[in-house]
């Protein structure tokens, strides 16, 4: 009615800054944890992903499966679901279709010391407790997740022995990851592949800095990046 121009710009947020590995070693310091940056060369052979690799826990010990050649996650799907707060099995199943996608085996796991079998999985029993700050628990327990990711199309696997991880690695070379060694357990985080399913980054990180701690894991990180 006043004559105005019909022209209207739409200002939005742009996508938060994402962490550095300077940033996240300065948060693991402030809780405490020692950590440092190394170059891809200094550790262990990274491997490169492939499609028939797991996306797995980190968990270090060794698996009944051979499929280690994909990004080590925190319980394996269960880490998209966390950080997105899906709670529901229907959730849980678009979620291993999505990683299906992406190019990598939608998995979890339990071992041979807990009853079920799939509470072997110490993140998916934090979250299950309410343990995880800021991130709701599942409406399913570990065996019907268990169910919903085979049901999917998934693989369950089941890990061996004690935990006896030494370090946690914090890898930010896309597209490779670090196979379990049973002989010298690591925790092994993938940083990179929050970029592959837009998840909060912060928000993974310190539910991965958690998990550990709560766990008894070593509060030793080291972050690679590449050469």
């Amino acid at each position: 009615q006043l004559g105005g121009p019909l022209k209207a710009k739409l200002i939005v947020p742009g996508p938060p800054p994402s962490l550095t590995p300077e940033d996240v070693v300065g948060v693991l310091k402030g809780r405490g944890w020692e950590a440092e940056i190394v170059e891809e060369s200094s550790v262990a052979p990274l491997i490169k992903t492939s499609p028939q690799g797991l996306m797995k826990c980190v968990d270090g010990r060794p698996s009944d499966h051979s499929a280690m050649d994909g990004p080590k996650a925190l319980g394996g799907v269960y880490s998209i679901a966390t950080n997105r707060g899906v709670t529901d099995i229907e959730g849980l199943k678009k979620i291993c279709e999505e990683v299906k996608k992406c190019g990598s085996v939608p998995s979890c796991h339990g071992d041979e010391h807990a009853h079920p079998a799939p509470m072997g999985c110490g993140f998916f029993k934090l979250w299950s407790q309410s343990k995880l700050e800021g991130i709701p628990a599942p409406k399913f327990d570990s065996e019907e997740g268990q169910k919903a990711i085979l049901e999917a199309g998934g693989v369950y696997e089941c890990l061996a022995g004690s935990h006896e991880e030494k370090v946690v690695y914090i890898n930010f070379v896309e597209g490779t990851t670090l196979a379990p060694n049973g002989d010298d357990q690591a925790f092994v985080v993938d940083a990179w592949m929050t970029g592959t399913y837009n998840l909060d980054v912060p928000k993974y990180l310190v539910a991965a800095a958690s998990t550990v701690e709560q766990l008894g894991g070593p509060l030793k990180a080291k972050l690679i990046v590449p050469n």
